[in-house]
């Protein structure tokens, strides 16, 4: 895949027009369509740009192009962890991490406990304390 097509796989990933990505990188809707048909190659000043316009770095852009690496589901993931808040894109990388740590273990060996779950305490006192007022 070209660099061209790589940008243009990853700015119709972001949901962005042509129009809506020149106008946040400060560049010309006919020249991002030359660079994405091909026709042209991006400054080296426009490629951060067009990275930083897109949530992405060069080198996913890169490697997009180079299909190395990053499929299309990394793309998206990538996209919606760039577009969370901090603490969120924590508890997504903790997420991910009991992820990897459950595809590690094999189903056999995860042990379900057959002991029941405590009840909720406070609820029950409330439920005796209001009985006992009537």
């Amino acid at each position: 895949m070209s660099l061209g097509q790589a940008l243009k796989q990853l700015r119709k990933k972001q949901g962005l027009t042509l129009a809506e990505l020149a106008d946040q990188t400060h560049s010309h809707v006919g020249n991002l369509s030359r660079i994405e048909r091909g026709l042209a190659r991006p400054s080296l000043d426009l490629l951060y740009r067009l990275a930083e316009s897109l949530g992405f770095s060069i080198t996913d852009i890169f490697s997009v192009a180079e299909n190395r690496q990053l499929n299309a589901r990394q793309v998206s993931l990538n996209a919606v962890f760039i577009s969370l808040l901090e603490e969120d894109q924590q508890l997504l990388l903790e997420f991910a991490e009991l992820l990897q740590k459950r595809a590690s273990h094999s189903p056999a060996s995860i042990n379900v406990g057959t002991e029941a779950l405590p009840a909720d305490t406070d609820k029950n006192e409330d439920d005796v304390s209001a009985k006992e007022t009537f």
